[in-house]
């Protein structure tokens, strides 16, 4: 194929794939606090058998940690750009953006925003829904779903659904990312949309989150196919690890025991 790859300041997507639509709404999975967002929408790629159809490209998007350009190493020792992929399901007629990259400062935000927007007209999508985390300073036994609704529609949905609505002091930043930017943008484009919160402590991959979110979702767009096997394994993982934390905890303050009352012990180390 002759083409011409070129990148600069503008978010690319390249559609390998234009598949028939018939009334399409977008999911955007990403990596966000508690990966909840990327865990649920890569669930949601499998349960559905989704196709991709699409690969996102910027300059923007620097490897998590690393901050530099450069290129990643993926199936079969194939190194590529850095990129979010865009998948498809017929049966549902559903697109899911799922990828580890944001932005990396406001402006690459809105940019990126942009760009699935006109992703987004390009097929007719005037339904979006984002999924990401809440972080809160506890691990949560049973994670809640919060949602947030960019005008009375959405709202209208989510109480009929009954999700939680997030709420937060008028002007205060209530939800960063993409997750947020999207849904925002989406309404000031006239277009239907829902951002979906779990609620994690964000201290590291949290599948219990993505479950609670992903099923919200499922709920709301009226999709039987969800499996969750993947992120239940992971969900046993995840709670198997957090005993043996406390329980190590536990054992070392059992065993902090000075020899004397108020005995003075030197910190080394």
């Amino acid at each position: 194929m002759n083409r011409k790859f070129r990148l600069s300041k503008t978010t690319i997507i390249f559609v390998n794939e234009k598949p028939k639509v018939r009334n399409p709404k977008l999911v955007q999975g990403l990596l966000g606090v508690g990966h909840v967002g990327y865990l649920a929408g890569k669930q949601l790629i499998k349960s559905l058998n989704a196709k991709k159809i699409a690969e996102m490209y910027s300059p923007d998007f620097l490897y998590p940690g690393a901050m530099l350009p450069g290129i990643v190493f993926g199936k079969n020792h194939i190194a590529d750009l850095s990129k979010n992929e865009i998948y498809y399901s017929e049966k549902y007629d559903i697109f899911i953006l799922s990828g580890l990259y944001q932005g990396v400062d406001p402006k690459s935000y809105f940019d990126i925003a942009n760009t699935i927007l006109d992703f987004c007209d390009e097929f007719n999508i005037n339904e979006i829904y984002t999924i990401g985390g809440y972080g809160v300073n506890y691990v949560p036994d049973k994670p809640k779903v919060f949602g947030v609704a960019t005008d009375e529609k959405a709202k209208e949905v989510l109480i009929r659904e009954n999700v939680e609505l997030l709420k937060v002091p008028e002007g205060v930043l209530g939800v960063t990312g993409l997750a947020g930017i999207l849904v925002a943008m989406a309404s000031k484009n006239g277009k239907f949309a829902i951002c979906l919160l779990g609620e994690t402590s964000g201290t590291g991959p949290d599948p219990k989150a993505a479950k609670a979110a992903l099923l919200t979702l499922a709920r709301i767009l009226k999709i039987e196919d969800i499996d969750t096997s993947d992120l239940d394994k992971q969900i046993k993982d995840y709670e198997r690890e957090l005993r043996e934390s406390e329980e190590y905890t536990r054992r070392i303050i059992r065993e902090f025991k000075p020899s004397r009352e108020g005995e003075f012990l030197p910190y080394i180390g």
